[in-house]
């Protein structure tokens, strides 16, 4: 078996080098979390370097799927009672407006049956909000529904057809400081398109 030779006393770093290395190890920490953690984690780029590495838009993505699984302890606004919807002719153009207060979440659904089509565009007053396009089966539990696509935009605008019977739409949510207005309309093959309260 072979000894490894302990180093001499002369051999040991000085407390000068070691604490050399550990302010060179805390300012390697440091530049990493401003470069990169924060943006790809949170969203947040104080640098430009996140965004430059395409680490800014996951960390945005990231917090807006945590955003719209995340349910409020208590209501931040009250959202005003829903009128009924009116009963709707086939292919009929609907356009629904809705304002969201800071860190206000809606949404605004279609009752379709499977294979139903429409044709959809929604857009803000300009600033972008969280948003995710899901469905629920008729009669599902709460927590039971199909998530098609979510993420951070000022709009957008396609073709949807439902995969299956009962409600599909958007949860907007205003992560902003300020109002925001969205507004979609859609034409196509649904029994009802409105705002839920």
């Amino acid at each position: 078996m072979n000894q490894v030779p302990q180093p001499g006393i002369g051999e040991l770093p000085s407390l000068r080098q070691l604490n050399r290395a550990t302010l060179i190890a805390l300012g390697a920490a440091a530049v990493i979390l401003v470069t990169t953690v924060l943006p790809a984690e949170y969203g947040v780029d104080p640098t430009g370097v996140g965004r430059l590495l395409g680490l800014t838009e996951m960390g945005k993505v990231k917090r807006a799927e945590a955003a719209s699984h995340a349910v409020p302890a208590t209501p931040v606004a009250a959202a005003p009672a829903a009128s009924p919807a009116p009963a709707l002719k086939a292919g009929e153009r609907v356009e629904v407006k809705l304002t969201l207060a800071p860190n206000e979440g809606r949404e605004v659904k279609a009752t379709m049956k499977a294979g139903g089509e429409f044709d959809y565009r929604w857009a803000t007053d300009g600033a972008e909000v969280r948003f995710e396009l899901h469905g629920e089966p008729a009669g599902a539990a709460s927590d039971d529904y199909t998530s098609y696509e979510k993420g951070s935009s000022a709009g957008a605008s396609g073709k949807f057809r439902a995969p299956f019977d009962g409600t599909h739409g958007w949860y907007w949510k205003n992560r902003t400081d300020q109002p925001v207005t969205i507004t979609v309309t859609a034409t196509g093959d649904f029994e009802k398109f409105a705002a839920l309260p």
